[in-house]
């Protein structure tokens, strides 16, 4: 998936990523939305390593896993299946970003 983003797609991306920061408020749930986009626009879908993202983050597995977890829960990705290997794979739910802008500009 690496054609160029318009106007449109940049906004509706920042705007996802945004929301995620917002409402994701542990210490590192704004960077699974981040991650998961990040992946899913180039090639489709996202694998989460709960281990690997661990260690770089500097968390525990299970830490990392509830960050996850707290990411699905609330809406901002879900999983579309499984590889060969069993890993989960998961997309951004985008509607999220709509709905986060749509409340700041009702704030306004």
């Amino acid at each position: 998936m690496t054609e160029e983003i318009t106007e449109d797609t940049y906004r509706l991306y920042t705007d996802y990523v945004s929301a995620g920061a917002y409402c994701l408020k542990t210490r590192n749930g704004f960077r699974i939305p981040a991650l998961v986009l990040d992946q899913w626009h180039e090639q489709g879908f996202a694998i989460l390593r709960t281990n690997t993202l661990a260690d770089k983050y500097g968390v525990g597995r299970k830490t990392m896993w509830n960050t996850i977890r707290g990411a699905i829960d609330n809406g901002f990705i879900k999983e579309v299946g499984r590889t060969e290997e069993g890993r989960a794979m998961y997309v951004p739910c985008l509607q999220r970003g709509v709905e986060w802008r749509a409340g700041r500009e009702a704030q306004v």
